[in-house]
This record gives structure tokens, sequence and C-alpha cells, in this order.
């Protein structure tokens, strides 16, 4: 088997899967580290920028009730700030109620990572088994006894067969859902 001089390691044999992955997992995992501590430090950042904006939320209503208390007297003072948050914290814990009670989205379904999955397992099928058709061919010009194709097309072969009977049946089936009406069942209405 002819391996790339890019794929050799250093003692001249072809790289594993398990070496590359390996490798990958190490570009990952710093990747991974850089990014997290991006977020940390961004985290952060913003905790302390809403701790400020609660500070000048609660400067604010010191200054409104000492505006308050000098005009009106402190009970008054005291009566508009305490209403004041009481009535935000109504209308909070009202949107907040009604938010969790609005209907919630299906879960998604896998159909397109399906679709996909079975696009690359049939085009990695079909051409395993148009090159074991061209070697066997190629064989027979050649005068050789045609090659038995290898036990992975064997299985790639039987996969491809049972997608495509579960394929055929899946469509069959699915024309066939309750309250459906086919061509025939119509004209025999």
């Amino acid at each position: 088997m002819y391996v790339p001089a890019t794929d050799r390691s250093r003692a001249g044999k072809p790289r594993t899967v398990s070496a590359l992955l390996g490798s990958y997992g190490r570009d990952l995992k710093g990747w991974i580290a850089k990014l997290a501590a991006g977020y940390g430090i961004a985290a952060a950042l913003m905790l302390v920028g809403v701790l400020a904006v609660f500070a000048a939320i609660v400067v604010g209503f010191i200054a409104l009730f000492h505006f308050v208390a000098l005009r009106y007297g402190e009970y008054v003072g005291f009566a508009v700030i305490g209403g004041g948050l009481l009535l935000l914290g109504i209308i909070l814990l009202l949107v907040g109620y009604a938010m969790t009670r609005r209907k919630t989205a299906p879960l998604p379904r896998p159909r397109r990572q399906f679709r996909a999955a079975r696009q690359m397992l049939l085009g990695n099928t079909i051409a395993r088994a148009f090159g074991a058709l061209h070697s066997s061919e190629a064989a027979k010009e050649a005068g050789k006894e045609a090659a038995k194709p290898d036990a992975t097309t064997q299985i790639l072969l039987g996969t491809a067969a049972i997608i495509a009977v579960g394929w055929i049946a899946a469509n069959h089936l699915g024309s066939k859902a309750p309250g459906s009406r086919t061509p025939a069942d119509q004209v025999r209405r």
C-alpha cells in the first residue's frame, strides 16, 4: 500500500488513525483551554459591570429618597421607594410566569444527520462495489480467475442492500398513513 511521504512518521512507518486522533485531541484540548480562559475573563468583567450597574441603581434610589424626603417627608420617601420596588417586582414576576407558561418547541430530530450518514455510507459502498467489479473485470480480461471481493466490500454491499430494503419499506409504509388516500382508494369510493 502506498502512503504519501506526508503521512509517514519519522521511523518511516505509516501513521495510525489513533496517532492522528491523539494529535487532533491535543490540538483540540489546547483550543478549548484558550477558549475557556477567554470566556472566564469575559464573565468576570461582565460580573463587575453588573455589580457597578446595581451600585448605580442603589445610589439613584438613595438620591430619589433624599429628594422626596426633603420635599414631602421621610415617610412619603419610604413609601415612594418601597411602592415602586413592589410594583416593579410584581411586574417582573408576572412577566417571568408568562414566559414559563408558553409552549416549548419540540425536541429536534436528527433527520438531517441520518441523511448525511446514509449518503456517506451509500457513497462509500457504491464506490467500493464499482471498484471491486472493475478489478474483477480486469482480472477476467487478463485471463485470470475472477477475484472475490474482500470482506469489507461484502459487508458494505450487504449494508447497502439492507438500507435499500429499509428505504423501500419506509416509503411504502409511509404512504399508507392514517387518513391519507391513494388514487386507488379515491376510485373505489
